[in-house]
């Protein structure tokens, strides 16, 4: 990302919100109301964001506002989500500090049903000597969720749906998964697909080579690895190809904004590969550089009997971006 000054990124923080606000439907659709598209026949509905980059006091830009502001979204839905996700990235520098102070801020407000947390990348930049970044995510993310956790990659059921989270167990900007975790992510696979639904698996990291990567990753320089899941990512894909059911892959860290034109933007936010359904999230709390570039935006998840429904959402301004929805038919 290019390095801006605090000071400026605060304005253009402000700047974007506003106009969100006093102009919502240059951006999104008139109808503003946060409910699933039918909800009698809903079976699941998950707001899933990522990438909120939490600093104590919201210092360097990332102030406290547009987080606020989706979250106020939701708690105000005419039908509450059945569960927020945070797809990694939740804090800036993986600090207590920072975790308590996203403690604060998730205390406020009362956005879902049920709120399940993932570790991202900048989530394991904890200084060394004090408590792990696996410490601090799976202590802070009960005291968020109020579901203990004995590792930092969990699974759990919403609604009768498997969700499986994946954690990296490194330091760094791409992802490292141990053979226990590729091993135990199989197992619950395997144990999920007996249900004959299809299975979510957030990972803050997109698999390599999808989303346009490596070039939307921005850097000059890189390899067919950079901005994605690593060295790990063939045995996670091929994990998840083992199986028939629909496989709804979530991730964020790329920073990329809603796009359907591959051709204009170099990638799509949601992709196929296979039984792989990849949806990539916008970040909340950063400027996009490709696609929409709006802050606040993350996808209303809408399942049902025959599909599911992937609804754009600005829960910043609490406006639909219909243009960007895409609709997956259920096996």
């Amino acid at each position: 990302m290019v390095a801006l000054g605090s000071t400026l990124k605060k304005i253009i923080v402000v700047m974007l919100a506003v106009a969100s606000l006093i102009a919502p439907n240059y951006f999104t659709d008139t109808n503003k109301a946060n409910e699933p598209m039918n909800p009698d026949k809903c079976l699941l509905n998950i707001a899933a964001v990522s990438d909120t980059h939490v600093e104590q006091d919201g210092n360097d830009g990332y102030n406290d506002m547009i987080f606020e502001l989706f979250m106020s979204d939701l708690e105000s839905a005419e039908q509450k989500a059945d569960a927020l996700i945070v797809a990694g990235d939740v804090t800036h520098h993986g600090e207590e500090g920072e975790w308590k102070y996203t403690q604060k801020l998730f205390s406020q407000y009362d956005p879902a049903e049920k709120i399940y947390l993932a570790l991202g990348n900048h989530d394991t930049w904890t200084e060394e000597g004090k408590k792990t970044s696996s410490q601090l995510f799976t202590e802070y993310s009960r005291k968020i969720t109020g579901k203990k956790l004995t590792n930092a990659y969990h699974a759990t059921k919403i609604n009768g749906y498997y969700f499986i989270f994946l954690a990296s167990e490194k330091d760094g900007t791409d992802a490292y998964f141990s053979q226990k975790q590729l091993n135990w992510l199989d197992a619950h696979l395997k144990n999920a697909s007996k249900a004959g639904k299809p299975i979510f698996v957030i990972s803050h990291w997109p698999m390599n080579k999808t989303h346009g990567l490596p070039e939307t990753w921005g850097e000059e320089e890189y390899t067919d690895m950079t901005g994605g899941m690593g060295k790990q990512s063939a045995k996670v894909k091929k994990i998840l190809n083992k199986y028939d059911e629909d496989i709804i892959l979530i991730s964020g860290h790329i920073h990329s904004g809603f796009s359907k034109d591959a051709a204009k933007n170099g990638y799509k936010s949601v992709e196929k590969y296979g039984n792989i359904t990849s949806v990539n999230l916008p970040t909340v709390n950063a400027i996009s550089k490709r696609g929409h570039f709006m802050l606040g935006t993350g996808y209303n998840i809408e399942v049902y009997k025959d599909r599911i429904l992937f609804r754009a959402r600005n829960y910043a301004a609490g406006c639909w971006l219909p243009e960007y929805d895409f609709t997956l038919k259920i096996k």
